[in-house]
């Protein structure tokens, strides 16, 4: 064997060396370019995910400044409510009726008319008028008198016609003393007293120097007999 002839051979396995050492290197770039391709659909991901978090974001923004302008619109609309003056009554009757215990007695009932100011403003003057129908089935009394002269706190007629009306059967009666009714304030025509004769339906309606129109009475009074 010649020199010439292990030269070559030298070259041959240097060259394999070299192919061989190439491959490994062809292989880590291509495990490295993989890594890479990973590392960038991951950071491509990551960036989407972003995305969509910052639209979260703004889309939560945008919720959070339209319920504020909501809640300070209804600030402001309740505001304007409680600036607005609200004329408002409400009436009712409070009673007990008393059974007798023979049959050819009367029914009696006796109770309260209340009105409440159900409003924010103060009423002024009030009137009340307790109706019977038919006038002639039941007898109406209570602490009223015709003349003006009564203890405080009494009630008297406010009407000149008021003879005229008890036939028809209505009450018309008003505080003797000057009278305003503030805002949750309770004024009652006290301790009324009905003798029922036969079956008759009772009314009640107030008025105020602001309402004139009326308010009736939230319940009736109505006796079968």
């Amino acid at each position: 064997m010649n020199n010439q002839h292990i030269q070559l051979q030298q070259k041959i396995i240097h060259y394999r060396s070299e192919v061989a050492k190439y491959k490994q290197l062809l292989q880590l770039m291509e495990t490295e370019l993989k890594r890479e391709q990973l590392r960038n659909e991951y950071v491509q991901k990551q960036l989407e995910r972003m995305d969509e978090y910052e639209r979260t974001i703004e889309h939560l923004k945008q919720q959070l400044l339209f319920y504020e302008v909501a809640l300070e619109e209804e600030k402001k609309r309740k505001k304007e409510i409680k600036k607005e003056d609200i004329v408002r009554a409400n009436a009712y009757f409070a009673y007990a009726v008393m059974i007798p215990e023979e049959k050819e007695e009367h029914v009696t009932i006796i109770g309260d008319f209340v009105i409440d100011n159900a409003g924010n403003m103060p009423l002024h003057d009030p009137i009340i008028c307790v109706r019977l129908r038919p006038a002639d089935h039941a007898q109406f009394s209570g602490k009223f008198s015709f003349r003006q002269l009564q203890e405080e706190g009494g009630w008297t007629f406010a009407v000149e016609d008021w003879r005229q009306k008890i036939k028809d059967g209505e009450y018309w009666l008003k505080p003797i003393d000057e009278t305003t009714l503030l805002p949750n304030e309770q004024l009652r025509f006290p301790s009324f007293e009905l003798r029922v004769i036969q079956t008759v339906v009772v009314e009640g309606f107030v008025y105020f120097r602001q309402l004139k129109q009326g308010v009736s009475s939230v319940n009736h009074i109505v006796m079968n007999k």
